[in-house]
């Protein structure tokens, strides 16, 4: 197991200190955070439940107010079952009934309807008759007589009549009187169409006339609703809006025939069921458009999540003989629901173990509040439970900001500022340990960087000084080695105070104008006794012409020093018997002082490292070449500092090119 230093354990220690607190602070925090929200919880419960007897009698009025207009409207299918026989409601007779208001009729009135009678065969009585006709129609009879009066006053005004006043006539009778029969029970409104037919001109149809047989067609089907039809379409022939009038009524009939055997059918659909299923007022579920229905709802069945298209309620009313049932579609009943609550409560209906979402909300997780029994009235009661249920908890806590904004915010504030603390913390520890490192490295680096050429220089000199080297060639070649150890070492302290003061913030730059080319140069000249000593030529290509003429404004004793630095560095890394060369790339804005050797090249992954400080490529206890690792870091600065850059070119095997890049 891997031991902590004490640096590590005072690190931890510190973090911890940091740390206790906040989770201290922020558990106290939660908890009354929890507390608010079960007090806003109870609150919103109290409230549901207090709304609640309220609301599901709202709801339970509109829903009876919904299916007493749809059945006025015609917007809801009703049909009864008599006797196992299904039928629409409305419905017609295919065979006239005689009808039994002449039966009701009082002596006096029997008398007169008895004259009128007589004269339809004998011609003297006709005037006797109108007289009874006239006597008929005054005020204080049934409809059924006024309705028999007026047409029968019509028809014997048919030959004397002119034919846009008899129309008229004919018109009103239909109007005032939808739905009365004769004594044999022939509709009086589809005999005074009829009549009024025979005397319009081909052509259009007078508009009052159209709509009235458009009406009456709707609301008092009868058998003679296809005679009239067959009287239109022979009446609007010369005009194409005749016509077309014509085949809308007809196309508007064929759609009543259509949904009143669609409304027989499904009404005959539910003989088998009822008979097996019917124990008092039930409500049933459709899942088609036509209404067709399924097992009752207090039979066990699941309830569905949401309305299938075309759903309904069949609600099934025993009467005499059968059964009186109302088809009302789901969709447009449950739209036209709402209640008065709060905005963060929503309400459901359970209808019979239906579920009816009142709302545009369909979430089933949420929190159940309340739960109160309703009823809604069709011809019988039909009881409901109205869920309220919490749907929008942002908006419940809304009033509560003062609480809970204060406390959330202590929370974030806190844990902000221990992470802040920690991250600090963090970046001191790591900076410290990093700048005892590189304390420790560079020690390590210019003590052995130093140890080296001063033990040779002792060596040399000791060995001058002792007499022991003879001839002249062997002691001039001690001096040059003393001169050249010198040189390092001067150059190595060079960069260890330019790496302070560059450290320190006080390196400064004095720019001047200066001849590149003999600056150049003299670098070269300057290096080219050290690269001897190695076996390492260095060779300076011809510069272009534009070159010579050059002269920035440059500190030229840094730059000096950084092309001393790259060119050192390139002849450490250099095999015996290898060349580096120097050469210059002139372009609009910038010099390129290019440094290239033959050396084993660099990693693309190790190029970005080799300008941090003290970083050497490779191991330090198996390197090859002496250095600190701050000569490329000191190009750098230098480079930077004029507004230019150091660029690297290197692979493993291929030798590599670095470029110092000042502005021209």
């Amino acid at each position: 197991m891997k031991t902590l230093r004490p640096a590590q354990l005072a690190w931890i220690g510190q973090a911890a200190l940091i740390v206790l607190p906040v989770v201290v602070l922020s558990g106290v925090a939660l908890h009354f955070l929890r507390e608010d929200r079960t007090a806003i919880e109870q609150d919103a419960r109290n409230r549901a439940n207090s709304l609640g007897p309220d609301a599901a009698r709202q709801i339970g009025e509109q829903i009876s107010a919904f299916l007493a207009v749809s059945l006025k409207n015609g917007l809801a299918i009703q049909g009864e079952i008599v006797d196992g026989q299904g039928r629409a409601v409305p419905d017609y007779l295919r065979v006239p009934t005689p009808s039994d208001w002449v039966t009701k009729l009082r002596p006096r009135d029997a008398e007169l309807w008895e004259t009128v009678q007589d004269a339809r065969f004998q011609h003297p009585k006709t005037e006797a008759a109108n007289k009874a006709l006239m006597a008929l129609s005054g005020p204080g009879n049934p409809r059924p007589v006024h309705a028999n009066a007026q047409l029968g006053l019509l028809i014997a005004a048919e030959p004397h009549s002119d034919s846009d006043a008899l129309i008229r006539q004919a018109v009103t009778i239909a109007q005032q009187y939808p739905g009365e029969v004769t004594e044999s029970g022939t509709p009086v409104a589809d005999l005074a169409l009829l009549l009024a037919l025979r005397h319009v001109a081909k052509g259009d149809l007078p508009r009052d006339l159209a709509a009235t047989i458009e009406a009456n067609l709707a609301s008092n089907p009868s058998f003679l609703s296809a005679t009239i039809l067959d009287e239109v379409a022979a009446s609007a022939t010369t005009t194409e809006s005749a016509r077309s009038m014509a085949a809308r009524l007809r196309d508007s009939w064929q759609q009543q025939e259509s949904g009143r055997q669609r409304t027989r059918e499904t009404m005959q659909d539910f003989v088998p069921r009822l008979q097996r299923w019917f124990a008092g007022p039930t409500i049933l579920y459709s899942i088609d458009g036509a209404g067709t229905p399924r097992a009752p709802l207090n039979g066990g069945k699941p309830a569905p999540a949401t309305l299938a298209p075309g759903s309904g309620l069949a609600l099934c009313i025993p009467q005499y003989g059968g059964w009186r049932i109302t088809l009302v579609r789901l969709e447009p009943l449950v739209r036209s629901l709402h209640v008065n609550l709060p905005d963060y409560l929503g309400a459901w209906l359970d209808v019979e173990g239906e579920r009816w979402n009142i709302g545009e909300w369909k979430n089933p997780k949420l929190a159940q509040l309340a739960n109160i029994k309703g009823s809604f009235v069709l011809n019988a009661r039909y009881p409901f439970t109205l869920a309220i249920d919490l749907t929008r908890p942002d908006l419940l806590y809304a009033p509560y900001p003062r609480r809970l904004l204060p406390t959330q915010w202590l929370i974030f504030t806190a844990a902000t500022a221990a992470l802040l603390g920690i991250w600090r913390l963090w970046h001191t520890y790591r900076d410290q340990t990093r700048l005892n490192e590189m304390k420790s490295n560079l020690v390590s680096s210019v003590s052995h960087e130093l140890r080296a050429p001063l033990a040779a220089v002792r060596l040399m000199a000791e060995s001058l000084e002792s007499g022991r080297v003879d001839g002249a060639e062997k002691q001039r070649n001690y001096y040059r080695l003393i001169v050249r150890e010198c040189r390092r070492l001067s150059s190595l302290v060079e960069n260890v105070l330019d790496f302070s003061r560059i450290d320190q913030g006080r390196k400064e730059y004095h720019r001047e104008p200066l001849d590149a080319l003999a600056l150049l140069r003299h670098t070269v000249m300057l290096m080219e006794p050290g690269a001897a000593g190695r076996g390492v030529r260095v060779r300076l290509s011809e510069p272009p012409p534009e070159f010579e003429s050059l002269q920035p404004s440059w500190d030229s004793e840094a730059v000096e020093q950084s092309m001393v630095n790259l060119l050192d560095n390139a002849i450490k890394h250099s095999p015996v018997d290898g060349e580096v060369r120097v050469e210059v790339e002139l372009l609009p804005a910038v010099v390129r002082f290019w440094v290239i050797d033959d050396g084993l090249g660099i990693p693309a992954e190790e190029q970005k490292k080799i300008f941090d400080l003290f970083y050497r490529y490779g191991s330090e206890l198996r390197r090859e070449t002496e250095g600190v690792g701050i000569g490329l870091s000191i190009v750098k600065h230098v480079a930077e500092a004029h507004g230019g850059h150091v660029l690297v070119e290197s692979s493993p095997g291929h030798g590599s090119r670095f470029g110092l890049e000042l502005p021209r």
